[in-house]
């Protein structure tokens, strides 16, 4: 008999892009349309993208880049 695997998958919607202008106080990209889904083997994803909405627009956070920073914490 062979031994059961657990496989965990994630969904990727892709975006089309919108580059930040000079004028924009943070460079972030921001979009208006989406692209088709993409699954994923979820041990490939490197980092978690949010989004805010302004406007009309999307906003993406994400957790790499010069905004990002690591916090560490003790275990307990």
């Amino acid at each position: 008999m062979e031994k059961a695997e657990n496989i965990c998958l994630a969904v990727i919607r892709q975006v089309k892009t919108i580059f930040p202008n000079a004028d924009r106080l943070l460079p972030i990209l921001c979009y208006k349309e989406t692209g088709c889904l993409d699954p994923a083997d979820i041990k490939s994803i490197q980092c978690i993208v949010g989004r805010v909405e302004d406007r009309g627009e999307w906003g993406l956070v994400g957790c790499s880049g010069p905004l990002a920073h690591a916090v560490f914490t003790e275990a307990e």
